[in-house]
């Protein structure tokens, strides 16, 4: 346990935020969590069973652990309630004016202690610039999904005080977690890469492709299968994140997918069982397209290196795109390496390629990678 944050508060009790609050008390925190929504209050009791259940038939929870939160996850009557714990993690929507209203009320209430989001897409500058937080005691912690079978979270300290900043890291760690210290990037390295990969995905169904064409294309290739990944995001909040990140990145390919925007009125599943869902289809606008197994390769990891150079574009230091690539997001290779060994030459053809496919809204090579490929420098010099 971090010696010096004790007592904790989670605001948003989605799919993220209950897992984090689940996951703060195992490990033996006092956890208060609340949400504006009352369905979602009501039901903290039946889902805390439920992930018990689930975790100890996986044998990921062990039976004090599961003790704990029993004790130690507590509901909270009102927001005011978490205004006197050391440490506050907001995981609400996708929205910067319904975290800063969040933020605010905490203001309001006396709370003074650390504060951190679990955004997927929206930067600390956007949420610092107004006065509504203090810097010195916030930061971005993005967990994984899963929350409770990943290890990694990227964190955002910016101009955090070095003790604050030791103390949230020194708190991630005493969850058996590790925090990967990031850029202030619009979706950080994890959604910088796989957002551009979803929408990819989708753009590849709107040519043609099957959805367990895509998803087998991906296991060969050893990423992670876009639309079993999609039945656990939702559409909808991959049209919210993708949405944040041209806004505030500028990169419209993000947007290209008519598919995803259709997907995200309903979020219909990909997967009904074992079996693609053929409803999917008639949201498509394929016809009777097709494309082949090696387009459909080409295109996944194609987009995923350009994705991660990408964001080395965007200010990312080298060493943690590849780190975050490999032990995140579970790439079979470090990716800017990986750009390096098949030549920056090899990987624009690809690109070019990818997009005669594609037709309409290409993807955009990064212009720092076109210039490499003109000068002939690699992202390591010694690769």
């Amino acid at each position: 346990m971090s010696d010096r944050i004790k007592s904790l508060g989670v605001v948003g009790l989605g799919v993220m935020g209950f897992d984090i609050a689940f996951l703060y008390a195992s490990r033996g925190y006092e956890t208060r969590a609340f949400d504006a929504s009352k369905a979602a209050m009501d039901t903290i009791d039946a889902r805390r069973e439920q992930t018990v259940e689930r975790l100890q038939k996986r044998q990921r929870l062990s039976a004090a652990e599961a003790d704990n939160v029993r004790k130690l996850l507590l509901p909270a009557t009102e927001l005011a309630a978490l205004a006197h714990t050391d440490l506050i993690t907001e995981a609400v929507s996708e929205k910067a004016s319904t975290k800063l209203a969040v933020y605010k009320s905490l203001r309001d209430a006396g709370f003074n202690g650390l504060l951190t989001t679990n955004t997927s897409s929206v930067t600390r500058a956007t949420l610092t610039k107004n006065g509504v937080v203090n810097p010195a005691n916030f930061a971005l912690t993005h967990f994984f999904n899963p929350v409770l079978y990943t290890q990694m979270v990227e964190v955002v300290t910016g101009d955090m005080g070095a003790d604050n900043r030791a103390a949230i890291l020194s708190f991630l760690k005493s969850l058996d977690r590790d925090p990967v210290a990031t850029q202030d990037i619009s979706g950080f390295v994890s959604n910088g890469i796989l957002m551009v990969y979803a929408v990819m995905a989708c753009r590849l169904l709107e040519c043609g492709a099957k959805i367990e064409q895509v998803d087998q294309a991906a296991k060969e290739l050893k990423l992670l299968p876009p639309f079993v990944s999609f039945d656990s995001w939702k559409p909808s909040i991959v049209e919210d994140v993708t949405r944040i990140m041209r806004e505030l990145r500028g990169d419209e390919f993000l947007r290209s997918s008519k598919l995803l925007a259709r997907l995200a009125e309903s979020n219909p599943r990909f997967y009904s069982g074992p079996n693609p869902n053929p409803k999917i289809y008639e949201l498509t606008g394929a016809g009777n397209r097709s494309v082949t197994d090696a387009e459909v390769k080409l295109a996944l990891q194609t987009s995923m290196l350009v994705a991660a150079a990408r964001v080395a574009e965007l200010g990312e230091a080298q060493p943690v795109v590849d780190r975050v690539g490999t032990e995140g997001i579970k790439m079979p290779q470090p990716p800017l390496r990986d750009i390096d060994s098949m030549g920056i030459v090899t990987l624009l053809d690809n690109l070019a390629e990818a997009n005669r496919l594609l037709g309409v809204a290409p993807l955009p090579a990064p212009v720092s990678l076109v210039e490499m490929a003109r000068t002939r420098v690699k992202f390591y010099s010694q690769s």
